[in-house]
């Protein structure tokens, strides 16, 4: 499996990213080592809902960099 350079984040973290991408709890679980119902746990924490709004952000942010740039061509 080609590795997308998330492994050494730590679980929580990239419980985020996934999270924020749009992935389920429970396809994120198993592919981070806890089960889903620990990440809907964390998705609950208002410190988890801040970091998935800021890594939603930043995709969104670099989304809209990708298509101005796809523009100026």
């Amino acid at each position: 499996m080609a590795t997308n350079g998330h492994e050494e984040l730590p679980p929580k973290v990239r419980a985020a990213v996934l999270l924020a991408m749009g992935r389920s709890a429970e396809e994120i679980g198993p592919e981070i080592g806890v089960s889903g119902r620990t990440v809907r746990r964390w998705r609950q924490r208002p410190e988890m809902r801040a970091d998935i709004r800021r890594v939603r952000v930043r995709l969104l942010e670099g989304a809209v960099a990708s298509v101005r740039a796809g523009v100026g061509e």
